[in-house]
This record gives C-alpha cells, structure tokens and sequence, in this order.
C-alpha cells in the first residue's frame, strides 16, 4: 500500500459511503483494478471508521440530544420522550444487523474479492432504490415509527454487509417504503449507522492484532483516512439536499450502469 493508492481509495470511501451506491463495492472493485490480491478489511475498516468520524461531527447536536438524558435529569416532555424513543429504534434496528454480521462474516469475507458478485449486488441496490423512490410514500416522523419500521430497517442495513450493496440505500428505501418522511429517513439511516460500524470497527481491529497484520508503514492508511473523514461529511451535506428534491432514483441508473458493465468487461 502506497500513499497514492491509499488516497485514491479514502477518496473512494468518502465520496461512496453515504451516497446509496455501496462504497464497500466500489473498494472492491478499484482493489482489484488496483493489482490487490486479496481484500484489504482492515483498511476497509479504517476508512470506515474515518466516514464515522463524518457522522458523529454532522450529527453533533442531535446526538447529544439522544445521549444526554441518560446522564442529565431533565423535566419530562413530548420532545424528550421522542429523543428516548428515537435511542430505543436504534437500539432494536442494530439488533438485526448485529446478529447478520455475526452469523454471517465468514461467509461475506471471501465475496469482497469476487467482481462477478459485487456487480449483481450494484444491480441489486439500483433495483431497490427505484422502488423506494417510486414507492414511498413519505408521510411519518418519529411519533408514527413503530418498533417493525426499525426493524426492518435494521435487516436491511444487515444485508448491506454484502459488497456492492448499499447501506445507506437500503435503509433510506426501506424507511421511505415504511412510509418515513425523508428527512427522517436520511437521518435514522445515519444514526442507525453509528452503532454498527463502531462492532465492526472493534471486531476487525481484535483480529488484526491477533493475526498481526497491522501495517509496518501507517502514513498512507491514515492519509487514506483522512481524505476519506473530508468527503465523507462533504456527501453527507450534498445527499441530505439530493434526497429532499426527490432525485434518490438517480443513483439507480449509475448502480445499474456501472453493475452492467462491470459485468459486460469481466467475461469479454
């Protein structure tokens, strides 16, 4: 790993992660265009780790306002009862996700290598935008979402797991297919987001200090990272205005452009 490739792949990573075009799919797809051999998680995982970094600082305010009570007595309110509420959904959205990522990682491992299988999943995740787009109808906020809603949302979000298959795509779909408004859509996606990539961050790093592949050189991989943190909460302020002007259906002509070729140029 040089430093020119670990940008170009943090460039990668912040500019895909939270447009619903799977920045795990495109990681696989630049690595092996790259001359990687086998799939770099743990890096994958830094630069995660960097988009969460994106997260948290975009979300500050209303983050604190989830977390808060929790150390602070306040007077009971609607509005307080809707922060417990809104801690509680995620709580029961990570669960499902939680429980895939586990049972299933060493089954998901070896697809982070596999072009052919990413390229479905790209066709895959424009399918499901479209019908999240077209079938959504938004109209619920926090006092209408029900523990299913949640749920469900978190399945998807396990799903995602899957290279080339977008998390922030399938929760947004599926939220607006729960029929959640899309500002709330978009920003219990991203909550959702917090919790699991903070297990997966802790499960990689445990294994890369037991199987010692921690890198030697650290500088590209944190240059990497930091390009990734950047662009990262620069998309996320671009897709919040992207996704209220009803445009999230776009993306599903560039997964499935970029899935069909992807497939077309690996078999000729």
């Amino acid at each position: 790993m040089n430093i020119y490739k670990a940008l170009i792949l943090g460039a990668i990573q912040g500019l895909t992660e939270f447009f619903p075009i799977s920045s795990s799919g495109h990681l696989v797809i630049f690595q092996y265009y790259l001359g990687f051999k086998k799939s770099l998680l743990l890096f994958d995982i830094i630069l995660h780790g960097a988009t969460l970094g994106a997260i948290l600082l975009y979300f500050r305010k209303k983050l604190w306002e989830i977390i808060s009570p929790l150390f602070i007595q306040r007077k009971k309110s609607k509005l307080q009862t809707q922060k417990q509420k809104l801690l509680y959904l995620i709580i029961i959205g990570t669960i499902p996700t939680a429980l895939i990522g586990l049972i299933f990682k060493k089954k998901i491992e070896p697809l982070f290598t596999n072009v052919t299988f990413t390229s479905l999943m790209f066709l895959f995740t424009g399918s499901f935008l479209w019908i999240g787009e077209r079938r959504g109808k938004s109209n619920k906020g926090i006092k209408e979402l029900k523990t299913i809603d949640a749920f469900l949302v978190g399945i998807m979000q396990g799903i995602a797991l899957l290279p080339g298959v977008s998390r922030s795509g399938m929760t947004i779909s599926t939220g607006l297919i729960r029929k959640m408004n899309k500002e709330f859509a978009f920003e219990f996606s991203f909550l959702l987001a917090i919790p699991t990539i903070i297990g997966a961050l802790i499960l990689e790093i445990k294994e890369s200090v037991i199987e010692k592949t921690i890198p030697e050189n650290p500088f590209p991989w944190i240059g990497g990272a930091l390009i990734s943190f950047i662009l990262g909460y620069l998309s996320l302020i671009f897709l919040k205005k992207f996704l209220l002007k009803k445009r999230l259906f776009i993306f599903s002509y560039y997964c499935w452009i970029l899935g069909g070729v992807l497939l077309i140029s690996k078999y000729l």
